[in-house]
């Protein structure tokens, strides 16, 4: 059932991505279906469906909160560059990874590392843990990311020791 259904997903969306850029040309429809066809497939065997379909809203809510937290911290790297005497004070800080392997995590070090003023610079071996490389412990990089995290899990219906 569940690869029913992300076939069903996935395929409308393809159609309809393959229409808009098409211009729903009837012209181009033996290539929209084999595009259509030979992308989704591609999509199932890279992409397995899980039994934990995201959560839309959630999903929502985390674009939101992100969106918000990169024009907050955009404002505060663009201050502490502009100022007369840069505010900076570089620092590395060990944080928990507490989101399994997976999508969920990996998701997680992507927009830490579009977030400004911090980024993951190394994820540990046993993937328990990151360092995060920040321009000042001021902008608490350890709770920013344990939010993400927590923000992330919800999206993705990851169970999560983080409270």
């Amino acid at each position: 059932m569940r690869y029913l259904g992300a076939i069903v997903v996935r395929g409308l969306l393809l159609v309809v991505l393959w229409g808009a850029l098409s211009g729903w040309s009837l012209d181009y429809a033996l290539y929209g279906v084999a595009s259509v066809l030979l992308t989704l497939a591609v999509s199932l065997k890279l992409s397995p469906p899980s039994g934990h379909a995201p959560s839309p809203m959630r999903s929502l809510t985390l674009a939101g909160w992100f969106m918000g937290q990169a024009v907050v911290g955009g404002v505060d790297v663009a201050k502490r560059a502009v100022a007369r005497t840069p505010d900076i004070d570089p620092a590395v800080l060990n944080a928990d990874l507490v989101l399994p392997p997976g999508p969920a995590a990996e998701l997680a070090l992507l927009l830490m590392n579009l977030m400004p003023g911090t980024m993951v610079q190394h994820v540990a071996q046993d993937r328990r843990s990151v360092e995060l490389h920040t321009l000042s412990e001021d902008l608490d990089p350890v709770e920013q990311w344990m939010s993400l995290q927590r923000r992330v899990a919800a999206a993705a219906r990851v169970d999560t020791p983080v409270e």
